[in-house]
């Protein structure tokens, strides 16, 4: 189930190409991800409780995964249309009604985007010097993930707004 392709012409044509590879690339980044966390989380119920000599750093690298897997998670499933939405309240206006209210909706979703982005940054920065208690990666590299969350979930919104104010008049 994938969001509808609008024509577009030029350099239009070329940034959605290259939001669609981005997306694409980024799909295949959160599988593997999503394979290191279940190997790691397996590895740490094994060695717990079979071998009884946990790992020590399988718990952490597998709370990182799931930072990561949420933040790139949540902007893949932007670009999808998957997050959820109450289109009850939504369809009860007239197509500009409809179109008012989706715009106000991304406005909100765009600036909490820039406050990731931002304070993101900030805590990245703030942070490199931390390493992680058992693998010693800088703390930033693993709060990175807010930042570039962030970003996506932005540039995913954009095509998505068009897209549902284009189809306004449809319905």
């Amino acid at each position: 189930m994938g969001v509808p392709f609008i024509p577009l012409e030029g350099e239009a044509r070329m940034l959605q190409r290259v939001l669609q590879f981005i997306n694409t690339a980024m799909k295949h980044l959160l599988n593997l991800i999503m394979v290191v966390l279940v190997v790691s989380t397996f590895m740490q119920v094994v060695f717990r409780f079979v071998i009884k000599n946990p790992l020590a750093w399988t718990e952490e690298l597998s709370r990182y995964c799931l930072i990561w897997l949420t933040f790139l998670g949540a902007a893949y499933a932007m670009s999808k249309k998957a997050h959820i939405m109450v289109e009850f309240f939504i369809n009860l206006f007239p197509p500009v009604g409809r179109k008012i209210i989706i715009s106000l909706a991304a406005i909100i979703n765009l600036v909490f985007f820039y406050i990731l982005i931002f304070y993101g940054l900030q805590l990245v920065q703030s942070s490199m010097s931390q390493l992680s208690p058992v693998l010693r990666i800088p703390m930033g590299v693993i709060y990175l993930a807010i930042p570039i969350g962030g970003f996506f979930l932005a540039v995913n919104l954009i095509p998505n707004l068009i897209r549902d104010i284009r189809k306004g008049d449809e319905k």
